[in-house]
């Protein structure tokens, strides 16, 4: 173990949590503890070269005693190549603080495309290999859902839902704005309309769309259906029509 500069530490780009803000609530109570009884347990670094160091486990712990101002740390140094440094940063993660499964996925994602099997490398790192798969398949969401995954609005079993149902970028996208919007009650009940609407009518995904950014029950969407009767339209066709007309009253304006 040896004291090393603070300054002449940074985190590893190989930590799964690199790019994640540090200053939540929990993160500001280990800064005061550290900063009253310092760094109990020391953090593990990899030298990269001209007297730097890098972090590759216990990135909490560096950022917080660099906040708390102290100027040296305790560390555990070791000489690891790139793949055992993401298997020790995925390891620590899962046991440790969580990590939402979208991060997860795209660090074991970057780990299996060096050619390791996916249940050998769910035994490396000692997780079911169905969590390992689900993990996997949160990156076949949009960006936009995924990003509601990551923030925990969108649980992990309902992004798997949404996941099977291999639905429309767009409408995914319409989904995961309902989400961040009105919340994860409103986004099942309109993930729920939608897997009614695909099963009993093969819903448009366009109409889709509306009646996600409107609302099942609003009276807009119910004018809506007043409008395309009256017109003899089904309700897809209605709207082509009046986007339609829209469209070329504008462009003759």
């Amino acid at each position: 173990m040896e004291l090393i500069p603070i300054d002449k530490i940074r985190v590893s780009e190989l930590n799964i949590r690199a790019a994640d803000v540090f200053g939540d609530e929990e993160d500001q109570e280990m800064v005061k503890n550290i900063g009253s009884i310092g760094i109990l347990q020391p953090i593990i670094v990899r030298p990269v070269g001209d007297n730097i160091y890098e972090v590759y486990s216990g990135r909490r712990r560096f950022l917080a005693a660099k906040e708390s101002g102290l100027t040296e740390i305790s560390c555990i140094v070791k000489e690891v190549h790139d793949d055992e440094a993401i298997d020790i940063s995925l390891i620590e993660n899962i046991q440790r603080k969580y990590v939402d499964p979208v991060t997860l996925g795209r660090a074991i994602k970057r780990r299996l495309d060096s050619g390791i099997r996916p249940s050998d490398y769910a035994k490396r790192i000692g997780v079911p290999k169905q969590n390992l798969s689900d993990w996997l398949r949160t990156l076949d969401l949009s960006l936009a859902m995924q990003s509601e995954v990551q923030s925990g609005t969108v649980p992990l079993r309902d992004a798997l839902k949404v996941v099977r149902m291999n639905l429309p970028p767009e409408v995914e996208s319409a989904l995961a704005e309902e989400a961040r919007v009105e919340g994860v009650e409103a986004f099942r009940k309109a993930l729920d309309q939608v897997t009614e609407g695909r099963e009993t009518r093969g819903a448009p995904k366009g109409l889709l769309i509306v009646r996600i950014n409107w609302g099942f029950e609003s009276p807009e969407y119910d004018a809506l259906k007043r409008f395309s009767e009256s017109e003899g339209l089904d309700l897809s066709e209605y709207c082509q029509k009046i986007l339609s007309d829209h469209i070329q009253a504008r462009t003759q304006a």
